[in-house]
């Protein structure tokens, strides 16, 4: 039932990034000017280089379930924890850049587009560690999660696959785009 519910509300959750995207689009479509204006250069390298460190996590949170499912409580508590740190290194290299940006939210549409979408997204990130972090307490405490009964994880990991998805296009449409 847990399961259902997490689809619902990533469905949710889907809904309304959709929404900022569409608002994204539709500023960038009616803005006049270059598309981002001149003085707000971003560092596409390093956004590169987090894209990579959030994408690996999706690999280290299914590593964690996948040892789990053959049993391996050990490799599921090293996995949740790599992810963790991943998705905690991934957040504070975003706040890095947002204290070594040239422009700010008040800096017209881009500044305001920029900071919603990667905020609303670094938000999320930290919802998500939150969850994972609730799961390993729970593996390393309770014992808790087994090869048979792994909701709460499974539906954290769901959570947290959607969260990287979510920032691969964010990357694609503020970075490369």
């Amino acid at each position: 039932m847990l399961a259902i519910g997490v689809m619902i509300w990533l469905g949710s959750e889907l809904m309304f990034f959709s929404g900022l995207f569409a608002a994204f689009f539709t500023i960038r479509a009616n803005t006049v000017g270059p598309w981002p204006p001149a003085g707000t250069d971003l560092d596409t390298l390093r956004a590169g280089i987090f894209t990579l460190v959030l994408v690996s996590s999706s690999f280290t949170i299914w590593w964690a379930e996948h040892r789990l499912r053959h049993g391996d409580r050990k490799g599921l508590a090293r996995g949740l924890l790599v992810t963790i740190f991943l998705g905690a290194t991934f957040l504070i290299i975003q706040i890095n850049e947002y204290i070594h940006l040239d422009f700010t939210p008040q800096d017209g549409a881009f500044g305001s587009t920029f900071f919603i979408l990667t905020g609303t997204h670094g938000l999320h990130v930290f919802v998500g560690l939150t969850i994972l972090t609730l799961c390993y307490i729970r593996v390393i405490r309770a014992n808790d999660f087994s090869p048979t009964w792994a909701t709460p994880l499974q539906a954290g990991s769901f959570y947290w696959h959607f969260v990287d998805v979510v920032w691969v296009l964010l990357f694609v449409l503020v970075y490369l785009i």
